[in-house]
């Protein structure tokens, strides 16, 4: 396919799937969750129905181990926190990674501002009696040696720096870490104006991996043992 501005793209093979899709995926938990208020700043926040979809994915795939590409303020590993299946496992079980300063760092959008604005910031998880679950990472992801977590992770969560060359590094990462089944990879911020360029590579690399778009919220994952129910033709 020719675009207007000359160049050829291949048409996305992104499915797009409703939220009652993937809540309709049985699972073995109680209705209640635990929930916190979003803040009122919105950007570089989840929605309260990502929030749902971040946790239902959570049901789906019963992680002992999760990592998280970008704390920010630590709401979205609070939110995780206190959802998180018990597990026979020991020690720390989320492992959340964000910059320990921006010097020298490509950042797109508000991206900037929002790193700044989290340096200081006590983050949330740190209010939670389970806060010694939490293994902080402070690091530039393009320094992540990915080989020391291999096929650790049930769950992983990208939503750190969304320069597309971070976005890519973060993936490849993440495909590296993510362990068998049932499992899943979740990028946030798809179709966010804001990146226009971390759309184009989800959609390219939806060619190669199967990856599902929940419609009405900026999130995509992809999920390994778990069957996704989609709309018929």
């Amino acid at each position: 396919m020719t675009n207007t501005d000359g160049k050829t793209y291949r048409p996305s093979k992104m499915i797009h799937i409703r939220p009652t899709h993937l809540l309709s995926i049985p699972d073995d938990f109680e209705e209640e969750i635990k929930f916190f208020m979003p803040p009122a700043q919105g950007a570089g926040s989840l929605t309260t129905i990502e929030s749902v979809m971040l946790l239902k994915l959570l049901r789906c795939v019963e992680p002992a181990f999760i990592f998280e590409f970008g704390t920010y303020k630590g709401y979205t590993t609070r939110l995780l926190l206190e959802n998180l299946p018990e597990s026979s496992v020991e020690g720390k079980r989320i492992y959340t990674l964000d910059l320990p300063e921006i010097d020298n760092v490509a950042f797109q959008g508000g991206d900037k501002h929002l790193a700044l604005e989290a340096l200081n910031f006590k983050r949330k998880y740190l209010g939670s009696n389970r806060k010694n679950l939490v293994k902080q990472i402070f690091q530039d992801s393009m320094t992540l040696d990915a080989t020391q977590y291999a096929k650790k992770f049930q769950y992983i969560f990208v939503d750190a720096n969304h320069e597309v060359s971070y976005v890519k590094k973060d993936t490849e990462n993440s495909l590296e870490m993510l362990a068998d089944s049932p499992s899943c990879i979740i990028w946030h911020d798809y179709g966010n104006r804001e990146f226009p360029e971390l759309t184009q590579y989800l959609d390219d690399l939806a060619s190669d991996l199967t990856l599902y778009h929940i419609e009405g919220t900026m999130l995509v994952f992809h999920m390994k043992g778990v069957e996704v129910p989609v709309r018929k033709p």
